[in-house]
């Protein structure tokens, strides 16, 4: 008999299938990539979000319905939204201490099977929708006197049409010095009459300045919004008529003009040109007279000449009605703000006029085919492309405004767990389906054409657990910091994301986390992962709130009296492959394994240990210290004070020897467990080779 030695000096990530390489692991739960090693260590965990207080304000125990967080000048100017109990809050923690401002309230909660509220950046705007309130945008900034609620939310779009300007007739008695009624006295005349408001009456005054001749005119109206958007001009006004009386007279007039909501910043005014019978105009042709650049004054003098009008105003087809007040996905591309149908009609998809995601015209949308993919999901900016998720398939639309066109990227691939479709370095947009993670790429340089693949063929155990019913509560982050792409979901039935993936791309392998429980995610300028908790707290001690991935050793806190107290730290579960040392048909004799380590904490870790799929027969060692053998024991971080004139000491790689005592087998496992700090880095297995095969099989 030979002593034979396997040695993995670098364990890489998730292996679920068979068989599996000897460098990969069939189970792999809370662990992160040390980026000294390359090893695995458990050395995170998660903590309430940096707030001093020793509770959990400013938040309610309700679960986190919504998380979106806004940065500007790299992270110079951010803050967080946060959604709990139907209403929208702006978080603030400048100071150092938190506080909350209401942004909208008695918004629909989502129930276990809907999405939630969807944000998008529209230059200075935030703009949220969720499918059954009225789409809608902010400002968010600036954030001073915070001690008030100075957030304003403005609707989304025009809903209605402005109401038509009223139109005072005209009192032509040139001797006339006030208004009788509804008549305006204002006249502009030659240099024959001096008391005139203006002797200017070549280009001062509507109406033809000679005897007897007929004047006719009608007006429409516009608002400006906070975003420069205009609205759909109004319906005509009354008809102003009136007969010249004396050559070189002229006239003003006085006009009525509605006020808009909060987001209308201006009016614009248009008018015909004198459509009666004594002149050569139309009456359906509107022309510029003036803006009123403010949302308050209610009375506007018109005295421009039809000489002076200015361009003819915008057709019925350039601004209409806002299209999509039941809009659940938004998406920005070529600075236009796509939004679809909603739920009666989720296969068009419209956008607004570039730079203005309040204006829409008449041909702005895109009707996507009706294949068995279903209807929109989700939109992602991706280089020169729009992606469109279905939920069994997705669309690009590429172009420029006005002329976008739609074409199909693949079937049967597309998600409906729209807060995990993520942009990942090197790798493209990565989504959560129904059957695992994919990933749409493209060459930039060589080819305009996005290919999808699926990135997740080796774990195959983990989505036949999903719980399809409650799919779209998955969420998911990239951190730059992290080097992870992490996905929280829900299994095994439950209601809430209580599982997570990670794509560690550093080695661009997966691992399990457990015990987080995670809602929706963000991930913050400096690269944080931050969460909402994903179900309410049984009790104010408990934590509720938002949540921030760290490096404390905690699987979270509550409170404790008047303090907050960590949390055990999280189970860290390690399973080798099922190792046959290159030949399972082969008995073999394992003698020991070791683990190359980097020293740690003092904690004991025993290893289990399996032979031949047996996994209800675990054998298990001798628990051995994270410390070098030959040395004297490192000084580390549980086991010395700072101010006890010591110093903790670097990890160090070590091997630890385990000694194993199994039966003959043809397949072996290890596997350690543990709530201890650990770091380990690969394996090595000594054992015998008999000769011994096996047996033939059984007989009847």
């Amino acid at each position: 008999m030979n002593d034979t030695n396997v040695q993995v000096k670098q364990l890489k990530g998730l292996f679920q299938n068979f068989p599996q390489p000897n460098d990969t692991l069939l189970e792999l739960t809370n662990w992160q990539i040390n980026t000294y090693t390359g090893g695995w260590d458990n050395h995170f965990g998660y903590e309430k979000y940096n707030y001093p207080a020793n509770d959990w304000t400013p938040f309610l125990t309700q679960k986190v319905d919504s998380l979106f967080y806004v940065q500007r000048h790299q992270g110079a100017q951010d803050c967080i939204l946060f959604e709990q109990n139907g209403t929208l809050y702006q978080l603030n923690d400048f100071d150092g201490s938190p506080k909350k401002n209401e942004l909208s309230t008695g918004r629909t909660v989502p129930n276990t099977s809907e999405l939630g509220t969807q944000y998008v950046q529209f230059g200075r705007f935030v703009i949220y929708v969720n499918g059954y309130d009225k789409p809608s945008k902010s400002h968010l900034w600036p954030c001073t006197a915070y001690t008030t609620n100075y957030l304003i939310e403005y609707p989304l779009g025009f809903d209605q049409l402005p109401p038509a300007p009223v139109a005072w007739n005209v009192e032509t008695d040139p001797t006339a010095t006030s208004a009788s009624g509804d008549f305006a006295s204002l006249v502009f005349v030659g240099d024959a009459y001096t008391p005139a408001v203006s002797t200017d009456y070549k280009n001062k005054g509507l109406g033809i300045a000679l005897d007897d001749k007929k004047n006719k005119y009608r007006y429409k109206m516009s608002f400006i919004n906070t975003a420069g958007a205009e609205s759909p001009l109004s319906d005509a006004s009354n008809t102003v008529e009136w007969t010249t009386p004396v050559a070189e007279y002229r006239y003003a007039i006085v006009l009525d003009i509605p006020t808009g909501n909060n987001d209308i910043v201006s009016r614009r005014i248009y008018r015909t040109k004198n459509f009666s019978d004594d002149a050569e105009f139309d009456g359906d042709t509107y022309y510029y007279v003036a803006d009123v650049p403010n949302n308050g004054d209610d009375v506007f003098i018109d005295d421009v000449s039809d000489s002076s009008l200015g361009s003819q105003a915008p057709m019925m087809v350039d601004s209409t009605l806002f299209p999509a007040l039941g809009g659940r996905y938004i998406g920005v591309y070529k600075d236009c703000l796509f939004i679809d149908g909603g739920r009666d009609n989720d296969l068009v998809l419209y956008y607004s006029n570039p730079t203005k995601p309040d204006q829409y015209g008449a041909l702005s949308f895109i009707l996507l085919s009706h294949r068995q993919g279903g209807g929109i999901t989700g939109l992602y900016s991706f280089f020169n492309n729009l992606l469109v998720f279905r939920e069994y398939s997705i669309d690009v639309i590429r172009g420029d405004f006005p002329t976008f066109a739609a074409f199909p990227l693949t079937q049967h691939v597309g998600t409906l767990a729209t807060n995990t479709i993520v942009h990942v370095p090197t790798l493209g947009v990565i989504f959560l389906s129904y059957d695992g993670v994919y990933a749409v790429n493209i060459n930039a340089e060589y080819s305009s054409s996005p290919t999808v693949q699926l990135i997740t063929p080796h774990l195959h155990d983990t989505f036949a657990r999903i719980n399809k019913d409650a799919f779209v509560k998955a969420s998911a982050v990239y951190s730059r910091k992290r080097r992870e792409y992490i996905v929280h979901f829900p299994v095994d039935g439950s209601p809430v994301n209580n599982f997570a993936l990670v794509l560690h791309t550093d080695k661009n392998v997966w691992s399990i986390r457990e015990e987080i429980p995670a809602g929706q995610l963000i991930v913050n300028a400096q690269g944080d992962v931050l969460f909402g908790m994903a179900d309410a707290a049984p009790s104010s001690n408990d934590e509720h709130g938002i949540m921030v991935l760290s490096a404390r050793r905690a699987a979270g806190q509550n409170k404790s009296g008047d303090s907050i107290a960590d949390n055990p730290a999280f189970t860290s579960t390690m399973r080798s492959a099922w190792l046959d040392m290159g030949d399972s048909s082969l008995k073999k004799k394992i003698h020991h394994v070791y683990l190359f380590v980097a020293t740690g904490g003092d904690q004991d870790i025993a290893l289990d240990y399996y032979m031949d799929f047996q996994y209800n027969n675990a054998e298990t060692t001798t628990a051995l210290v994270q410390q070098r053998a030959d040395f004297l024991d490192q000084n580390v971080y549980d086991k010395v004070y700072l101010d006890a004139d010591k110093y903790w000491e670097e990890p160090l790689v070590t091997t630890i020897r385990y000694d194993v005592h199994s039966k003959a087998c043809g397949h072996f496992q290890w596997r350690i467990q543990t709530n201890a700090d650990v770091h380990i880095i690969g394996f090595a297995i000594d054992f015998t080779a008999s000769g011994m095969r096996v047996i033939k099989g059984k007989r009847l």
